[in-house]
C-alpha cells in the first residue's frame, strides 16, 4: 500500500521535546502516575465483579452519550460533599480521563489561531493540544497564589485593543500541574470577575483535588462561585483509582453541553471502566481516599527530605499539601532540558520547566513527581538526580 498524499496536507505544528523523556527508568518523577501502593487490586476486582453481575446487560447496546448514569449520579454527589459543588448529573458528560474533557471542548471551541489564556507554567498535556491546534497561547504571570489578576486584566485590556477576545482560560485551580499551587478564595473571585468583565469562559481542572494531603481545608471551586454561568469543571478518576481506567468528566453549562451534543458519538469512555469505577467509589471510595492521602504523605516527606539532604542551598522547591509533585528551582543559568538523556541514561526522569510553556523556555525549572515509586525508591532516585546534577554542573 502506497500511503503517498494520502495523510492530512493541513500544516501541523512540530512541537519540541527534549531527548530522554519517553525512555523507560526505575525512578520516574516524570508523571503522574497513580499511587500504585495505595490500590487494593483484589477488592477492585470483587466489587468490578459484583457490577458485571448486577449490570451487565447494560455492555450490550451503546453507552448513554453522557456516560454510565449510575456513576454520575455518584460523581454529582461526591462533589456535593467533597467539594462544595453543587450540580446535577444532567450536567455531567462522562469522558476518557480528564484529557478527553479538555480535547471534546478544544473540539467546539477552538480554530487555528483563536488565542486561549493560561498559566505561567502549565500542564504539558493540555499545553500540547493547544500548540498541535495552533492556538495563539498567552501565558499570564502567577504568583504563590496563583494568576495574578493584574497582569490577568492588562493581557485582556491589550488583546481588546487589538480587537482580539480569547476563546478561553484554561487553569488548574487546586495543586496546579507544575507548581503545585492552589488558588486562594479571594483570588479566585478576582478571576472569576475579570473573566466575566471581558467575557472570556474558564476550564477549571482540579483532578489533583482528592489528593489533599495535610493544609488548610480547600477552597469552593471556581465553579460554585461563579454566577454567570462562565466555568466549566474539569476533573477525573485516572489518579485516584487507575491511570488505565481513563475516567474522567466535565461539569458543563447549558450552552457548553448543547455545542457538545453536535459533536459527540462514539467518543464516551468504557461502560464497563465507568461502571467499575461507580461499585468500587460506592463501597470503597471514602476508604480508599484515605488510604491514597496516607501513602501520599510518606512519599512526599521522602522526597523532601532527600531534597534536603542531596541538594544544596542555591536550589529551591516547593513543600506542596497535596497533589503528586512539587516543583524545584536551580540556579539561573542551569539547563535541565540538555540534561535529561543523560539523568534518563542513569535510571532517573523529571519534567525540564520548558516542557510547560509554548515558548520551551525557564529551564532553571523541573518537576519532580513523587506518587509512583516507594519512599525508599525516591530517597535512591533524588541521591542519584543530584549527583547527576552536580557532575553536569547544574547545581
Amino acid at each position: 500500500m502506497d500511503y503517498n498524499n494520502k495523510f492530512t496536507t493541513h500544516k501541523i505544528p512540530e512541537i519540541t521535546w527534549p531527548d530522554g523523556l519517553q525512555d523507560e527508568t526505575k525512578y520516574t518523577f516524570s508523571i503522574t502516575y497513580t499511587d500504585q501502593h495505595s490500590m487494593d487490586y483484589k477488592q477492585f476486582a470483587e466489587t468490578t465483579k459484583d457490577i458485571i453481575l448486577k449490570d451487565g446487560n447494560s455492555l450490550a447496546p451503546y453507552p448513554d452519550p453522557q456516560g454510565y448514569p449510575e456513576l454520575r449520579n455518584t460523581i454529582a454527589e461526591r462533589l456535593s460533599t467533597l467539594r462544595g459543588l453543587n450540580t446535577d448529573p444532567d450536567s455531567i458528560v462522562l469522558t476518557a480521563g480528564a484529557g478527553g474533557s479538555i480535547s471534546s471542548l478544544l473540539n467546539v471551541f477552538l480554530e487555528p489561531g483563536d488565542t486561549v489564556l493560561i498559566e505561567e507554567f502549565s500542564y504539558l498535556g493540555t499545553l500540547a493540544m493547544l500548540m498541535g491546534r495552533s492556538a495563539n497561547i498567552v501565558h499570564i504571570d502567577c504568583d504563590e497564589e496563583g494568576i495574578i489578576p493584574e497582569s490577568l486584566e492588562e493581557n485582556l485590556a491589550k488583546l481588546k485593543k487589538q480587537n482580539i477576545t480569547p476563546k478561553f482560560m484554561y487553569l488548574i485551580s487546586v495543586y496546579q500541574n507544575p507548581t503545585g499551587i492552589t488558588i486562594p478564595l479571594e483570588r479566585r473571585k478576582s478571576i472569576i470577575q475579570i473573566a466575566q468583565k471581558y467575557n472570556v469562559p474558564i476550564f477549571e481542572n482540579e483532578s489533583y483535588a482528592d489528593f489533599r494531603i495535610d493544609g488548610d481545608p480547600l477552597p469552593p471551586t471556581m465553579f460554585e462561585l461563579d454566577d454567570q454561568d462562565s466555568v466549566t469543571y474539569i476533573s477525573a478518576y485516572t489518579k485516584f483509582l487507575g491511570c488505565g481506567l481513563r475516567i474522567g468528566y466535565s461539569v458543563v453549562p447549558p450552552s457548553v453541553k448543547e455545542a457538545l451534543q453536535k459533536i459527540r458519538f462514539g467518543d464516551s469512555p468504557s461502560q464497563l471502566a465507568t461502571m467499575a469505577t461507580f461499585n468500587y467509589l460506592e463501597k470503597h471510595g471514602y476508604e480508599h481516599g484515605i488510604e491514597v492521602e496516607k501513602s501520599l504523605l510518606n512519599k512526599r516527606d521522602a522526597m523532601l527530605s532527600a531534597l534536603s539532604e542531596n541538594f544544596p542551598d542555591t536550589c529551591e522547591w516547593t513543600k506542596p499539601n497535596g497533589g503528586m509533585m512539587l516543583w524545584m528551582k536551580l540556579p539561573e543559568g542551569s539547563n535541565s532540558w540538555d540534561i535529561l538523556q543523560t539523568a534518563a541514561d542513569r535510571g532517573v526522569k523529571y519534567n525540564p520547566g520548558g516542557l510547560f510553556r509554548a515558548d520551551r523556555k525557564r529551564n532553571n525549572y523541573l518537576r519532580l513527581t513523587y506518587s509512583y515509586n516507594s519512599p525508599e525508591e525516591i530517597h535512591e532516585g533524588v541521591k542519584l538526580l543530584a549527583d547527576v546534577f552536580e557532575k553536569e554542573k547544574l547545581i
